[in-house]
């Protein structure tokens, strides 16, 4: 009798602790999804930070920097100084 019961009590023990992984597993799936989550976003974060710091370089840089503002009017929109001559190269 005492070892059925030990019987018994060891069965209801290992249902109890499937019972429980099958309740933590999905939980943990979640979580470390979840953390993956955070680390992607951390890496966009940190891309978004450094083209903020360039572009607002570059913003400064137009504001307070004439040859700046020269490099982007000769590079967009081909403008030259008086007397100059620019050559056009097609690739």
């Amino acid at each position: 009798m005492e070892k059925a019961l030990s019987v018994a009590l060891y069965a209801m023990l290992i249902v109890i602790f499937l019972f429980s992984i099958g309740l933590v597993i999905p939980v943990y799936k979640r979580y470390r999804q979840a953390q993956q989550e955070v680390a992607d976003l951390d890496r966009a974060l940190m891309r978004r930070k450094s083209e903020y710091l360039v572009l607002r370089d570059e913003v400064h840089d137009l504001e307070h920097k004439s040859s700046a503002v020269e490099k982007v009017a000769r590079e967009k929109f081909r403008y030259s100084r008086e007397s100059e001559v620019v050559y056009l190269y097609t690739e």
